[in-house]
């Protein structure tokens, strides 16, 4: 007991260690707070309220990247880039959220003003409502997307998760109190809105007592940056966010809102594993900012190392124990037996993410290295072979084909990522081997 204690104290002497447990407490809060709404939903309400919700979430994931433009990923890198400048931190912020605040307003008033076409879409009239009512959080989104980069740019990774935590926890109450009032379910997305501004005045009130909002001059400079760095990666990031959710809106469009229910609460297992796996990219990518700038291909190769083998094992670990537990769950402990043939939803999702776990964290590489339009190109890959396998599968197999289909994508993805690191970076992720060890350096 004594030498576990003693290695948990010098573990935790390293910054990143820190910092990774508070990341991980945060995204655990989102994992859990994910897998509660949904049951919360399913006991209170139905699975086609669960369906309801879902497809509005995905609108609110992917609508957020298009309002934001990618220019939260400018803010994180140049964060990290000009870490010891806060004159030109501070200009660079100021920047960002003056544009950041523009486009949200006008994105998230479209969303609701859309609503009559929504409805055409989709064919519900209470998925359009529930959907219209997002774009009052999508107005507030953006900017907090921008303070929140900022931080993390700074690797202030405490108040990160602590912020995060806030976010992830007002949702889940939103979503409990209409849950299990009388009130409409399309309520229920208003939670999003709530969170935001919460979320925006406690950033802020933190900002300014860390003295993080000095210098804050609007530059016409930074402006064209951000635009430029953020139209480069934003086609990127939506598509990204886009893949995590086209399966839900495909089966919304070609089967009924129950079935998008059923998929659904098998698909919220894998968004928290993604959040957990998310939780490492944040700690990694200002890191590798830094190593890439330096050309320290030490630090960045043995990043790799140990989440080959420790990510691997973990999500391995995870997929043995959480598949049966979760058929176990809807088998006999939620009375809506629909949510049964979610299980080989979650197993076939499972599985690829066992296969390509080593590398998830990495999957933000092109853009911490200063490659915004190559980011693009490998999220273009995943959304275009998920969009099309799910077009020719959804129709025929039904939710598992929506399965098969962002598996398939998912594995996809990190395979370019593995082939553009090695052409625009000479790192070969398979073997770990940098420019420098290649050439015999």
């Amino acid at each position: 007991m004594n030498k576990l204690i003693n290695f948990i104290r010098a573990a935790l002497k390293h910054k990143i260690n820190r910092d990774i447990m508070w990341t991980l407490g945060s995204f655990f809060v989102l994992a859990a707070s994910g897998v509660l709404m949904n049951i919360i939903i399913v006991i209170f309400r139905d699975s086609a309220s669960l369906g309801i919700f879902n497809l509005s979430y995905a609108v609110y994931l992917i609508g957020s990247q298009v309002a934001v433009i990618g220019i939260h990923n400018s803010v994180m890198r140049y964060t990290a880039y000009h870490s010891e400048n806060i004159v030109e931190r501070g200009s660079m912020l100021a920047s960002a959220m003056s544009v950041t605040l523009l486009f949200g307003i006008v994105f998230g008033g479209s969303i609701y003003m859309a609503e009559p076409w929504i409805a055409t879409i989709f064919g519900s009239e209470e998925s359009a409502e529930a959907i219209a009512y997002t774009g009052f959080g999508l107005m507030l989104f953006p900017i907090n997307k921008v303070l929140i980069s900022y931080i993390n740019g700074l690797r202030h990774m405490r108040a990160l998760s602590l912020l995060q935590t806030t976010r992830y926890l007002t949702v889940l109450a939103g979503i409990a109190i209409v849950s299990i009032s009388s009130l409409s379910f399309t309520y229920a997305t208003w939670s999003f809105f709530i969170a935001e501004a919460l979320t925006i005045i406690s950033v802020l009130v933190y900002m300014g007592k860390a003295g993080l909002l000095k210098h804050l001059i609007i530059s016409g400079k930074w402006i064209k940056s951000h635009l430029e760095f953020g139209f480069k990666g934003a086609l990127g990031s939506i598509l990204l966010d886009m893949n995590t959710r086209v399966d839900v809106l495909l089966l919304g469009v070609f089967l009924s809102e129950s079935d998008v229910g059923v998929y659904s609460f098998a698909a919220m297992v894998i968004d928290g594993l993604q959040h957990i796996l998310s939780m490492l990219r944040v700690n990694f990518n200002p890191i590798l900012v830094t190593a890439l700038r330096d050309k320290d291909w030490k630090q960045a190769q043995q990043l790799l190392h140990y989440s080959k083998i420790y990510v691997f094992l973990g999500t391995l670990a995870l997929a043995l124990l959480v598949i049966p537990c979760f058929y176990i769950f809807v088998e006999y402990f939620i009375a809506n037996k629909e949510l049964v043939e979610g299980w080989k939803v979650l197993a076939i999702l499972f599985g690829s993410y066992v296969i390509i776990s080593g590398f998830t964290p990495f999957d933000n590489l092109l853009l911490a290295s200063g490659h915004p339009a190559y980011q693009t190109i490998q999220n273009m890959s995943i959304a275009i072979v998920n969009i099309i396998l799910c077009f020719l599968l959804i129709p025929t197999f039904g939710i598992i084909g929506a399965a098969i289909s962002t598996a398939l994508s998912y594995i996809t993805g990190i395979a370019i990522m593995l082939i553009l690191s090695y052409l625009l970076l000479g790192w070969n992720m398979l073997s770990n081997t940098t420019p420098a060890k290649e050439s015999g350096k």
